[in-house]
């Protein structure tokens, strides 16, 4: 799975605009393309929220996980530029034609910067302060995601990361999934129902898979009761949960609940 990370590729060290072309979105005055990757029918996670620390790991606490055509571009920027007015600048083109913004964050709101750049990008080139990141996630409906990471290196360069996916999932589905998490993280989920603005109901669809005790069905049942059982009562009454057991597409993950909204 990709985690919009730079572990394969045709790596480009032409010119600034190159990549670009592809994601309609022009750099930064005078930003240098240091590399650029693409990848076709990749499983791709996009963040929804600040990033924490999960078990041994970090990782947001929400995201959505798709299959799709995944771009990645990586600039740096001299350090004479101020980092409010090149977010300002790419931010501007995103929410350009009708996109929506999905999660934002700025400074320390975002989390850890070294957990962004090693756990999640998985590029060192990214770490910098906590207090100067940018983090931009939109979509348009295409269901085309892009991601942006702005930070400023201890050196003085600013690194600005763009991220595109384009879902191949889209034409073939009308589920719209909101949040994606460990079935087993009970604090997790409370917590994203809890933040649920008043009167929004949502379906949570589980994922499983057989063991030597339980089929695929038979787990899906007992992840649901344990959730449920979890949450509490009072937060049960917002979630409506769906086994899907060992049937959900790809993306969905194992041992995943996916939400979806009730339309209002």
């Amino acid at each position: 799975m990709v985690r919009f990370r730079g572990i394969f590729c045709s790596l480009l060290l032409g010119s600034s605009a190159s990549f670009a072309a592809l994601l309609d979105v022009e750099p930064y005055r005078d930003a240098q393309l240091v590399k650029s990757y693409s990848k076709s029918e990749e499983l791709v996670e996009i963040p929804l929220s600040k990033i924490r620390r999960a078990g041994s790991g970090w990782e947001p606490e929400s995201v959505i996980r798709l299959q799709g055509e995944y771009f990645s571009s990586l600039y740096k920027v001299n350090r004479n530029a101020l980092l409010p007015d090149v977010y300002e600048h790419y931010r501007s083109q995103m929410l350009s034609s009708g996109r929506n913004v999905l999660f934002e964050c700025e400074s320390r709101s975002c989390g850890s910067s070294n957990a962004w750049a090693n756990n999640f990008f998985q590029d060192y080139l990214l770490y910098g302060s906590d207090s100067s990141q940018y983090l931009l996630v939109v979509q348009d409906q295409q269901d085309i995601y892009q991601v942006l990471y702005i930070n400023r290196r201890g050196a003085g360069d600013v690194m600005i990361r763009l991220d595109e996916v384009k879902s191949t999932e889209g034409q073939d589905t009308s589920i719209n999934i909101v949040a994606q998490m460990d079935v087993n993280d009970i604090p997790r989920i409370r917590r994203f129902i809890s933040s649920l603005p008043a009167g929004q109901n949502v379906v949570g669809f589980v994922t499983s898979e057989k063991s030597n005790l339980f089929t695929s069905i038979e787990a899906g049942d007992r992840l649901i009761s344990q959730v449920s059982a979890g949450i509490g009562e009072r937060l049960q009454s917002r979630v409506r949960f769906i086994n899907l057991a060992d049937l959900g597409r790809e993306a969905l993950g194992v041992n995943r609940i996916s939400f979806v909204y009730v339309r209002r």
